[in-house]
């Protein structure tokens, strides 16, 4: 298991965007009880360029993720003093913080994930610990037996 995201671009885009929110939230709302309630409007020119942005660094978070495992069971494989092992062709690939166009409830709506995973029917995923903290794998959600 390893656990890496953007290396950083996310949050840096993030907090981009933050400021954003904030500043356009005082040309349209001059009662905002608080600034850290601003919003990205759905379909402003800001809210669009950020979905492109974000969507960006979840593929970057993805293809980190690919480069990392493949190059690190290829090393620990050919590494003297460490045990023979094989690997399964299912990797959980997931990501933890991120943002995700989905349907619920018969509604496209947009889902913010801040350190949760996804636990749809039939997922697999993993939930992350910090640096100083464990990490594990889930196994793959199953319908509740009194669930229809």
């Amino acid at each position: 298991m390893l656990h890496s995201g953007s290396r950083g671009i996310g949050n840096r885009i993030g907090s981009y965007f933050i400021e954003l929110a904030k500043k356009d939230m005082r040309n349209l709302i001059n009662n905002l009880p608080d600034r850290d309630l601003a919003y990205l409007e759905e379909g402003t020119e800001h809210f669009n360029e950020y979905v492109e942005a974000v969507g960006w660094a979840q593929t970057f978070a993805r293809l980190n993720r690919e480069l990392m495992y493949g190059r690190g069971s290829r090393s620990g494989r050919s590494t003297q003093g460490i045990r023979p092992f094989t690997t399964t062709d299912e990797v959980v690939n997931c990501h933890h913080n991120y943002v995700s166009h989905e349907t619920h409830f018969g509604e496209k709506v947009f889902v913010t994930r801040k350190g949760a995973v996804r636990a749809g029917l039939g997922d697999l995923g993993i939930i992350p610990g910090s640096m100083g903290a464990r990490s594990y794998n889930r196994a793959r959600a199953r319908q509740h037996p009194t669930a229809s």
